[in-house]
């Protein structure tokens, strides 16, 4: 696990303090070590996070024998023993034990198609020397961020305030970024926040040919895109797929643990190491005072019956922590306030192990929101009349998105599915999806309004929305295109690395990808749940406990906080931030409000915060180049 940066037309003695720029931002992401090296012109950067071989013979960027093909990786090649049997078979002879060198053989091999061959998790920079070529590529569900400049200067980087850092970026906002973060809480790929920067996509490759042209190609086709198979997946192929993907992601040389909510999927990954004799420690965030966001009791009884250690640490963090440590891990406006507990977890855990496993994947593969069965109802929706929906919309209103229990849930729930009754089940979906940010927070900013970017997020992902033929097929896909690599990989991404903890998804391995993709809409999901196969699954590894407690989000009690603990302080540090963005007047007024609408206000906060350190990067940049005259 690593961070990785590099840019074109670099010169090693005018563009040195660029390459200390990045190297700077992306050490907490490989705190193990970095290197450099400016190879005709490409300036190759990497921080290191050792997890497999730990010996100093691994060295970045990684050469091939003949020292023509480089490599810039972060991430890690879970079946990379078995490519590299099947390389050195072929000839090719390793330097290394360490998984990202089949990278560099695979490419000399078979091109392009080494991607797909790579049960991995991975941003990755290759140089080819032979052709001149420079490919940008990243893994099928954007587990590992990459993005890239726009400009005539290429630049790439793990992390866009690198890029500012670097003076590779000039950090002015995009607006429609903006908006759509508004509408949604997080910035929907392939936008960053910043208009001369975006997203590699999940599942693609930019290329930049030796005549400086740009090609994009998909590497990897999308999970859903086939229509919805008919024939039932037999429960123990799902118990298969998940054996192995658990397997190979438990390989590493150093110590490796499993994030334990109390949900089912956390708990079957636990069930799975303890079955390959790994008995690693669970790690558990209490939110004890907290009612329905407790699910500690769920969780020991999950470690006790997988017979592994169990370690909990109690939430507890204040208002300017949490947006400081918020503002300091992400590099793009993110505002899902789950990010304040994964940040403490990560801290906790990593004083311990340096890998963890977690659940992340489970419900975007086999349908496990409520908004994925929500168009099922679509009749019911549109006999709901316009004004009784308009008011009991209102009625609703200003409880900040947080329903943590069952009355002001099922209240909250019929009140969005009344609001979104369109014939179109996307737009329908979008619409649950999406956020209520108040546009009193936004004056600062006028033309920031979530107002259309629904729209221009369906209108980017259209091709998307088209492939899989069943409703529930598209709105899966559409999760692992925006809500999968835009928010729940860059809460994990972000909290983790951080830290330098490595965090690996065994739901999103490639025998889960491909079990989800032959396993039927009826498989995954009833009027009344989400999960079916996982949930059968979890009934025959499980204790009862499990199989019969409802889902719940990973969320904090943000409304209780900003009503209670963080109320003063709240008020303190948004009194005290300048912002061009944000109206922090108005932010202050809706911390006067009663219910508090906690999710605006966290949302308003953390652009206030990310617009700050959007700032101080500049300035950085700005110093840096004024000290070399």
């Amino acid at each position: 696990m690593c961070g990785i940066a590099g840019f074109l037309d670099a010169d090693p003695q005018r563009d040195a303090w660029r390459v200390e720029a990045l190297t700077d931002r992306l050490r907490q992401r490989g705190p193990d070590g970095s290197s450099a090296d400016v190879r005709g012109g490409v300036a190759l950067v990497q921080t290191r996070l050792a997890v497999i071989d730990l010996s100093e013979h691994v060295r970045y960027p990684m050469a091939n024998e003949a020292g023509n093909v480089w490599l810039l990786f972060n991430g890690e090649v879970y079946g990379h023993r078995e490519l590299r049997r099947e390389l050195e078979a072929l000839g090719h002879r390793f330097a290394t034990e360490c998984d990202a060198e089949v990278v560099v053989h695979g490419w000399e091999e078979w091109g392009l198609e080494v991607f797909a061959r790579l049960d991995a998790m991975f941003a990755l920079a290759l140089l080819d020397e032979r052709s001149g070529e420079l490919v940008l590529a990243r893994d099928r569900c954007g587990i590992k961020p990459l993005v890239r400049t726009t400009g005539a200067r290429l630049a790439f980087a793990s992390d866009t305030l690198a890029l500012i850092n670097a003076g590779l970026s000039d950090g002015q906002f995009d607006l429609d970024a903006l908006s759509e973060f508004l509408a949604f809480h997080y910035v929907p790929p392939p936008l960053t926040g910043l208009h001369d920067v975006i997203q590699v996509e999940p599942g693609t490759a930019v290329i930049r040919s030796a005549d400086g042209s740009l090609r994009t190609t998909t590497w990897g086709a999308p999970v859903f895109e086939t229509p919805a198979p008919r024939q039932p997946v037999g429960i123990e192929a799902l118990e298969e797929a998940l054996r192995r993907s658990v397997g190979v992601q438990l390989r590493a040389d150093v110590p490796v643990g499993v994030l334990l909510s109390g949900g089912i999927d956390s708990a079957l990954l636990l069930s799975m190491a303890a079955e390959h004799g790994a008995a690693p420690t669970a790690y558990t965030l209490s939110f004890e005072g907290h009612g329905d966001y407790e699910e500690l009791e769920l969780a020991k009884v999950a470690a006790r019956a997988a017979g592994a250690e169990h370690r909990t640490a109690r939430f507890d963090v204040g208002f300017a922590d949490a947006l400081a440590q918020v503002a300091h891990a992400y590099d793009t406006p993110f505002a899902d306030s789950s990010a304040i507990a994964t940040l403490q977890l990560a801290r906790f855990v990593r004083r311990e192990v340096t890998v963890a496993l977690s659940g992340t994947g489970g419900d975007e593969l086999f349908a496990g929101y409520s908004r994925h069965r929500a168009h099922r109802i679509g009749q019911l929706l549109r006999m709901v009349p316009k004004p009784v929906a308009a008011a009991i919309a209102r009625a609703d209103q200003g409880r900040g998105g947080e329903h943590h229990n069952k009355v002001t849930r099922a209240r909250s729930y019929a009140v969005r599915l009344a609001a979104a009754r369109q014939d179109d089940p996307v737009r329908q979906y979008l619409r649950l999806v999406g956020s209520t940010t108040s546009p009193a927070g936004i004056a600062a900013a006028p033309e920031l309004r979530a107002d259309g970017a629904l729209a221009r997020v369906e209108r980017r992902f259209a091709a998307t929305l088209a492939r899989g033929g069943s409703t529930t097929r598209q709105l899966l896909g559409f999760d692992l295109a925006t809500y999968l690599p835009g928010d729940l990989l860059v809460k994990e991404d972000r909290a983790t690395m951080a830290v330098g903890l490595e965090g690996r998804v065994p739901m999103l391995g490639n025998d889960m990808l491909g079990v989800a993709a032959r396993t039927p809409d009826v498989q995954k999901h009833s009027l009344r749940r989400g999960k079916l196969a996982l949930r059968e699954l979890a009934k025959r590894r499980l204790p009862a406990e499990h199989t019969r407690a409802r889902k719940r989000g990973f969320a904090v009690p943000l409304l209780h906080m900003l009503e209670t603990s963080w109320a003063a302080e709240a008020r303190d540090v948004v009194g005290d931030i300048e912002s061009t963005l944000v109206d922090r007047h108005a932010v202050l007024g809706l911390l006067d409000r009663r219910p508090v609408p906690a999710a605006d206000v966290w949302a308003l906060a953390a652009l206030i915060a990310w617009e700050r350190a959007v700032t101080e990067a500049r300035k950085a940049a700005a110093a840096r180049l004024l000290s070399i005259g």
